[in-house]
């Protein structure tokens, strides 16, 4: 009966353990480094392939040159919502409804006043 338990037991940690990890298992961070064109322009990250369906990607901005930028997700088949106005040290999440396997991308773009262009460089993971 003992014996038993401690099977159950082992089992249940088991599978505890291995859903936790299911749950963390995400892309890996890769860099970014896009020059992003004045007047509204936009600059691509490279593209990853999304693991969970709809769950935010996460982005760490190191740069873009002392000017705000703002980001999304970006698919052939669906665009995140954007996150307004980030600089150089923000961290954000970005909201998508991609599914599981897409091809995924971050999409930058400089406000319609910024009359350069801009080179926009961190990492980010598509989870």
């Amino acid at each position: 009966m003992k014996l038993k338990k401690v099977l159950i037991g082992g089992v249940a940690a088991s599978m505890l353990l291995t859903g936790g990890l299911v749950a963390q298992a995400s892309t890996k961070y890769k860099s970014y480094s896009t020059t992003v064109g004045p007047i509204n322009g936009s600059g691509y990250s490279s593209y990853q392939t999304k693991n969970v369906a709809g769950q935010k990607a996460d982005i760490s901005h190191k740069s873009n040159g002392g000017y705000s930028v703002d980001v999304r997700t970006n698919s052939s088949g669906s665009n995140g919502t954007w996150a307004r106005n980030l600089q150089a040290g923000d961290k954000r999440q970005l909201s998508n409804s991609h599914n599981k396997g897409t091809q995924t991308r971050l999409q930058f773009s400089n406000d319609l006043d910024t009359r350069v262009s801009t080179q926009s460089s961190g990492t980010w993971r598509s989870n």
